[in-house]
Formats: structure tokens, C-alpha cells, sequence
């Protein structure tokens, strides 16, 4: 199938790196709306325009998308657009993750280096796991999530939608941590994390309300 990737920062040249280790899909470029990058060339492939050029790009035949930016309320927003449009979103799983028995993975999502997503897990759509991350037993991960490098969660965790998790963080078992969340980088999360906080620390406390929640 033909694809596009949507994005030309570092978080596509992570998602083409994997894309191209699979080697399931035909990329023909990336999307971007920055009107500076239109016709660039990076990691090797063109940027060929913006949102504007979806139902072209359909038209075409390119039928596939993966979405490949970090930051949650943006991935939302083009994964929504490209899903209207008419796209296939595609999701991209690097050779080396480890999936156990019975594991499920919503459309567009992306599990990339290293990654280990233990058994019944439930990982939603448009989620990034970034490297080396690991999601254990009966975990349940919601849409538009980013877990970032290295973090670690204990069976039975939920992650509301939209919660970006930072690098390293620990998640202890049995916890909640809500929609529209941000846990800081290193941080121990031992207690549930209600809806739209900031939290960060050993042990886990919230900072202040997560104000980019209010774009969502």
C-alpha cells in the first residue's frame, strides 16, 4: 500500500526508520503545513505539501497515513482530518518489539524500538510507546497517548486518553492516571493521578492543572 507520513521533525524520522525496517508499505513522501519545508527533502523523502493535498493524494492512490508527531493535541487533530479525508491510518511496529499473548493495537499507533507490551494489554489509537518503554499485563492505554523513552508501567494500569507520560517514569500497579495528564520525566507515580493534572516526583505530586488540556 502507498502511504504518507504526516511530519518532518524528529519524531518521523523515527517513524520512517521503522516503516522502512518492516518494509510493508511504499512511502511516497511526507506532510507538513509549513509552506518553508514544501519541497524539501528529509530522511530521504519530499516533503509534497500540507492538508490541503489530502484528497489529491487520494485521488492518486495513496491510500495509507501514519501520523508522526509528538505532541498529542496536534496527532489528534491530523489523525481526526486524515481519518474524514478517507485515509487508511496505519500504524508501525518495529521489528524488535516484544507483543505477548492476546495484546490488541488501535489504528495509527506507533511502537518503536525496544519496546516490550506484556500480555491482554490494550494499547489505543494514534499512541505512541517510544523506545525501550513497556507496558505490562492488563494495562489499558487510551487514544492519543505518548509514553515516552524508557517509562515503565506495572500490570493493570490505566492511561486515560491524551496523558503524556515523560522519560523514565514508573507507573506502580493497579493505578489510574486520567485523561489530558502530564507526568514528569523520572517521576514515581504511586497513587491515582486524577483528569488534567501535572504530576512529577518521587513519590508522584501534582503540580498544577495541565493548562494545554483546555485545547482538547
Amino acid at each position: 500500500m502507498k502511504i504518507v507520513v504526516y511530519g518532518a521533525g524528529g519524531h518521523a524520522k523515527v517513524v520512517l526508520d521503522v516503516l522502512e525496517k518492516v518494509g510493508a508499505c511504499t512511502i511516497v513522501g511526507l506532510l507538513d503545513e509549513s509552506v518553508e519545508l514544501a519541497g524539501d527533502t528529509r530522511s530521504g523523502y519530499r516533503v509534497l505539501g500540507g492538508s490541503a493535498i489530502f484528497r489529491g493524494l487520494i485521488d492518486e492512490g495513496v491510500k495509507g497515513m501514519i501520523v508522526a508527531l509528538g505532541d498529542n493535541v496536534r496527532r489528534r487533530a491530523v489523525f481526526e482530518a486524515a481519518r474524514v479525508a478517507g485515509f487508511e491510518l496505519v500504524s508501525a511496529i518495529h521489528p524488535s518489539v516484544i507483543l505477548g499473548r492476546g495484546v490488541t493495537i488501535g489504528a495509527g499507533s506507533v511502537l518503536v524500538a525496544g519496546v516490550v507490551v506484556n500480555v491482554d494489554a490494550e494499547i489505543g489509537e494514534n499512541v505512541i510507546v517510544n523506545t525501550s518503554a513497556s507496558v505490562d499485563h492488563d494495562c489499558r492505554i487510551g487514544g492519543h497517548v505518548h509514553l515516552s523513552p524508557g517509562v515503565r508501567l506495572a500490570g493493570r494500569v490505566t492511561v486515560g486518553a491524551f496523558t503524556h507520560i515523560g522519560i523514565g517514569a514508573v507507573v506502580l500497579p493497579n493505578l489510574t492516571i486520567g485523561t489530558r495528564c502530564i507526568v514528569g520525566a523520572g517521576s514515581v507515580v504511586r497513587e491515582n493521578v486524577p483528569d488534567g493534572m501535572v504530576v512529577a516526583g518521587n513519590p508522584a505530586r501534582i503540580i498544577k492543572p495541565n493548562e494545554t488540556a483546555l485545547d482538547l
